[in-house]
C-alpha cells in the first residue's frame, strides 16, 4: 500500500506561518517541533514591558488549498531543514505575532 505526501501548515498564535510536506502526521509533528526549536527566538512575543515574553501557541494541521498552492509556488526559494522544504507563508522579518501591545 502506497501513501501520498501531505502538505502541513504550522500556525503560530493562529497565523499560518510555514508549510511543508510529510508522509505521516507523526513525521510532520517531529519536523514542526524541530523547526520551532530552531526558530524559537523569532517566535516569542515581546511585551511592552522590559523582560516580558510570551510563549507562542504552535499548532500543526493539514494545509488549506491556498496554503498548498503557496507551498507549490514558493518551494523553489524556500528554506531546507533536515531535507524538508519549508515555505514561509508570512514575512519572518516582521511576523504578525512579533509584539503585543
Amino acid at each position: 500500500m502506497s501513501y501520498s505526501i501531505s502538505t502541513f501548515t504550522v500556525e503560530i498564535n493562529g497565523v499560518p506561518a510555514v508549510a511543508f510536506q510529510a508522509k505521516w502526521h507523526s513525521e510532520a509533528d517531529e519536523i514542526c517541533r524541530a523547526w520551532a526549536n530552531r526558530h524559537w527566538d523569532e517566535l516569542i512575543t515581546r511585551g511592552r514591558h522590559a523582560g516580558l515574553e510570551f510563549q507562542p501557541t504552535i499548532k500543526l494541521r493539514l494545509a488549506h488549498a491556498d496554503e498548498k498552492e503557496a507551498y507549490r509556488i514558493g518551494s523553489n526559494g524556500a528554506e531546507h531543514y533536515d531535507g524538508v522544504t519549508v515555505v514561509y507563508l508570512v514575512d519572518m522579518t516582521a511576523p504578525p505575532w512579533a509584539s503585543r501591545e
